[in-house]
């Protein structure tokens, strides 16, 4: 959830989204209130590039050969921070 965002268009896309992508966000909702920001289920790929330290290029690079799958929400996407922590301590991310 972008802090500069309005609850009620967070909350209507919520509503509006599939089964699996509810679940997702309210996890990440939850997570949020809970104080936990580091929980936060989805980053955007800027965020995915200063956490691995790589280029733009090199992430489309990872997310065409499997080593990370994206998330697409509405047009846009995402990267689960689970994978990217875990790609980032050396460790396979499941498929």
């Amino acid at each position: 959830m972008d802090k500069n965002q309005p609850i009620d268009v967070f909350l209507r896309r919520i509503i509006t989204a599939p089964k699996a992508r509810q679940t997702a966000a309210v996890e990440s909702a939850l997570a949020l209130l809970d104080g936990k920001p580091e929980n936060a289920l989805l980053d955007s790929g800027a965020n995915a590039c200063r956490l691995l330290t790589c280029s733009k290029p090199t992430l489309w690079r990872m997310v065409r050969d499997g080593t990370i799958k994206p998330v697409h929400i509405r047009g846009l996407t995402r990267y689960r921070r689970s994978d990217l922590e875990r790609l980032a301590a050396g460790v396979e991310v499941t498929k």
